[in-house]
């Protein structure tokens, strides 16, 4: 795991080792144990690298990492968990001249010299990473990648004719090319679904890899962005029920998660897992424990004097089941206020989602006790449709969505304004007639009415991606549906109810990869701390695609066959427990007089809030509702707090305001 930092100049030189030390310098929490810089003998090309050293810990498996002839040069942020079997490979075909005993970033780079950028397709792991190929010097060539469900970060954005790229913002604004500016299209589509959807980030002209891709900048400065996976459902691709009985499912279900724990185990570094006490972390620390010849270290947090939302009993259940190292810590409602102008720092840019904080001090937690390495649990929900609106979506799917829109029955329901069902209904039956999808996203906050009110005119700026192919023509409207019909649209005939394979589909677009996963990469790796996500093995993600639906959502029960294939490691309880998750109590925070005054103060003055993007005077009635009686708004608070904070902090340049 590592930062990394770049700059290509096809047509000139590239500022030099001292912009990429100090780039590289503003993320020296990636990689503390080393660092290194590289420029072409043409000045053509130069990196930078900061070393979190979990594999091969070795002096001679540092970055920058050239080829034996020199021509090559690799950075890579990540981790390639079947690097031995690559090597393995590779010898079988005549490689030899290994630099190191068993370094993933060697394996990447002679996977490249073989196999060229279908090397990506070898690889089990999450990685990123950049590659100058200047094997023809006359035609040197610049390769980026992020790995298929995007558990890591790659940012590029162009200055004149240069490029630079790095796995934070914050790298690429110590360029002294590069300033920060607000990008208002992202911002409108910040405010729907909590993140900026790739390519877009809150930054204009800086733009992020979407995961499964890669961009290719040739020696005349042209760059071309390519989709090398997708997990796309497909009718003729899924499996009945007749192909694949349930049990058999469970079987293999159970053979690739095992499969899966093992890579993700592979670490000369000491490993742990964060635990909620819910069946997916859990199980997580139940295969882990059958693999390891030594007890698993455990970590678990919680709030002080928030009991009913704590989840220690449960995770602490299971540390003793299986005798684990298990940790504990609490944070105090001011330790966590107090921290969200650095969380909007570390963010990059805003990700609206209070998980952020405990994941923060729970990485601490880790760190403090020596460990480097953590498994979690994200992507099982996303995959085995695990949230409690699956079900909710297939009944809406059923009841609602597919009713004849052509029956004026539902207009009628807009008057029945005591039962909160139908008013649902109408919305999304307005959706339907206007030709939108009925799933937008599993977190999404602004839209309908209460967007109307918000944002009464839409606002945006041109956006223009210097990368061919990179930004489809919806992310650059100021209308979030067509957003979302960017990915479903294009799908072909789905097994029935659709809207759950659409569901699992716009998540792993979306959802999981710039939100889930970025919450994890950053708040994480503030700490040096690199957390690896077994679920989401992408074996496991094809297997979740073909299954039959009812192996998933059966009965009003989700992740039906993980929750089966945990019964012989967890018990009942655990297993079956009403899923709780766990955030920030930000509806109580807001009624604590200080939380409360610091954000009146935040929302006066904004320059944001009060420039005319937004109504105002909307905005603060909600916030003053939500203080003195509260009015299930915190969500929709929270969401515009992120913004505001972050405005004042890379825009206004002013980190202590809040």
């Amino acid at each position: 795991m590592s930062g990394i930092v770049g700059e290509y100049a096809p047509l000139g030189q590239t500022a030099g080792p001292e912009v990429m030390a100090a780039m590289t310098e503003a993320m020296i929490h990636r990689g503390p144990d080393g660092h290194g810089i590289w420029q072409a003998a043409d000045k053509r090309c130069a990196f930078g690298h900061r070393r979190l050293a979990t594999i091969d810990l070795s002096e001679a498996a540092r970055q920058p990492m050239l080829n034996d002839g020199g021509d090559i040069s690799l950075i890579f942020d990540g981790a390639i968990y079947n690097h031995a079997e690559i090597r393995k490979e590779l010898e079988s075909l005549g490689v030899g001249r290994w630099q190191t005993d068993h370094s993933d970033a060697e394996a990447l780079l002679k996977s490249y010299e073989q196999w060229g950028m279908d090397c990506v397709n070898k690889f089990y792991g999450m990685f990123a990473f950049a590659i100058y190929d200047a094997r023809n010097p006359d035609t040197p060539v610049l390769h980026l990648a992020r790995d298929r469900v995007g558990a890591k970060p790659l940012y590029i954005a162009k200055t004149g004719q240069n490029w630079i790229f790095a796995s934070e913002i914050r790298s690429l604004m110590r360029h002294p090319d590069l300033s920060p500016e607000i990008d208002l299209t992202a911002l409108w589509h910040y405010l729907t679904f909590i993140i900026t959807p790739a390519p877009l980030t809150l930054f204009k002209g800086v733009f992020k890899l979407a995961a499964g891709h890669t961009i290719t900048i040739d020696h005349t400065g042209r760059a071309v962005n390519r989709q090398y996976w997708d997990c796309a459902p497909r009718l003729n691709d899924t499996w009945k029920e007749s192909d694949l009985s349930f049990d058999e499912a469970v079987r293999e279900f159970t053979r690739l998660m095992k499969q899966s724990v093992a890579r993700c185990m592979v670490s000369d570094v000491p490993l742990g897992v964060l635990i909620s006490g819910g069946v997916d972390s859990s199980l997580n620390v139940a295969l882990m424990s059958e693999m390891s010849d030594r007890p698993v270290t455990t970590f678990s947090i919680g709030y002080e004097g928030e009991d009913d939302i704590n989840e220690f009993n449960f995770a602490s259940q299971i540390a003793g089941r299986y005798k684990t190292k298990h940790f504990t810590t609490h944070i105090s409602a001011k330790d966590a206020q107090d921290f969200l102008p650095l969380m909007v720092e570390l963010q990059d840019e805003p990700i609206a989602d209070n998980v952020c904080i405990p994941l923060y001090f729970l990485a601490k937690l880790v760190k403090e006790h020596g460990v480097a390495v953590v498994q979690l649990g994200e992507g099982a929900d996303e995959n085995f449709l695990g949230y409690w609106w699956c079900e909710h979506y297939r009944q809406k799917y059923k009841n609602v969505w597919r009713k004849d829109t052509k029956d004026t029955w539902w207009r009628r329901l807009l008057g029945k304004t005591g039962l909160p069902g139908s008013l649902e209904d109408v919305e999304i039956l307005a959706r339907k007639s206007a030709n939108q999808e009925l799933f937008w996203g599993g977190a999404v906050c602004w839209w309908n009415a209460l967007r109307l009110s918000l944002t009464p005119t839409p606002f945006g700026n041109p956006v223009e991606c210097p990368v061919e192919g990179m930004l489809p023509p919806s992310h650059a409207l100021s209308d979030s549906s067509v957003v979302v019909d960017y990915y479903l649209k294009p799908l072909d005939r789905l097994a029935e109810p659709e809207v759950l394979q659409k569901i699992s589909y716009m998540e792993a677009k979306l959802r999981l990869p710039e939100h889930l996963l970025m919450r994890v990469d950053k708040l994480t790796m503030a700490h040096s701390v690199e957390a690896r996500v077994p679920f989401l093995d992408h074996n496991l993600v094809d297997f979740a695609r073909r299954l039959p639906l009812s192996y998933k959502l059966h009965e009003g029960i989700g992740k039906r066959i993980v929750k089966k294939a945990a019964e012989p490691y967890l018990p009942h309880e655990i297993i079956y427990r009403k899923k709780q998750g766990f955030g920030a109590p930000v509806d109580r925070w807001l009624k604590d007089k200080h939380f409360s005054s610091r954000v009146r103060g935040l929302v006066k003055r904004s320059r944001l809030l009060n420039g005319g993007l937004f109504d105002s005077a909307f905005f603060s009635d909600m916030l003053e509702k939500e203080i003195t009686r509260g009015g299930g708004r915190s969500f929709h608070i929270w969401t515009v707090l992120n913004v505001l904070i972050w405005y004042e902090r890379w825009i206004e340049k002013n980190a202590n305001s809040f």
